[in-house]
């Protein structure tokens, strides 16, 4: 079967994009189980052989659909912070997190990769490790190379980046995906920002200073 489009004139697009577009346009608006790959075909404009040529299953569609997205939200990839100071690097680390999280909320895919997940374990995995995990990745590898230099006083690096993701997604995640509250401004996000960064590094200095008995 040829491939075909809805859309006139030509799309800049390329077929893969289409696809990645499409399947997240139905992932959101239909869910996961309810949404065939006949109908992401259909709805890029793209012949099922062509589909399957980039993807061997749905699984690996929506693995690169939940990559893609949290690549695009909130701008830059963890890869791509660095910073003067532990509270330049946290900074930075908590406004990408916190940009991503509320535009994934925003445009439905977080919602969704929950409600799904209970049903289909592999939608949780993939976003979490699309996003969450690689924030909290990096994080890590910046905690030991700070512990090595003796800039922080981390016992367990990895522990110590779990406490902190958590503590920065916390702030807003379950009120929002509960609809108790609506989306913080800017303005709300620099001073949560900054509080948290102040306290979680004020903590881990405290810790030093009584390690050292000073």
């Amino acid at each position: 079967m040829a491939d075909t489009t809805k859309r006139k004139g030509k799309d800049p697009r390329s077929k893969r994009e289409r696809v990645v577009d499409a399947a997240a346009k139905l992932f959101v608006d239909q869910g996961f189980g309810a949404t065939g790959m006949d109908a992401i075909a259909e709805e890029a404009g793209v012949s099922k052989a062509t589909l399957y040529s980039y993807y061997k299953d749905k699984s690996a569609l929506f693995a690169d659909v939940m990559h893609r997205m949290c690549d695009e939200v909130g701008g830059g990839s963890p890869e791509d912070l660095g910073g003067d100071t532990p509270e330049a690097t946290l900074s930075a680390v908590a406004t990408l997190g916190l940009r991503k999280l509320l535009e994934t909320v925003d445009r439905g895919l977080l919602p969704r990769a929950v409600a799904e997940a209970g049903e289909f374990p592999d939608v949780g995995k993939k976003f979490w490790e699309s996003g969450p995990a690689r924030l909290e990745a990096f994080v890590a590898g910046y905690f030991a190379d700070a512990k090595r230099r003796r800039l922080l006083h981390i016992k367990d690096p990895q522990r110590a980046a779990a406490h902190f993701v958590g503590l920065m997604t916390g702030m807003y995640l379950l009120p929002l995906l509960l609809g108790i509250r609506t989306r913080p401004t800017d303005a709300e996000v620099r001073r949560d920002i900054e509080e948290l960064v102040s306290g979680f590094l004020s903590t881990l200095r405290h810790d030093s200073r009584a390690a050292t008995g000073e």
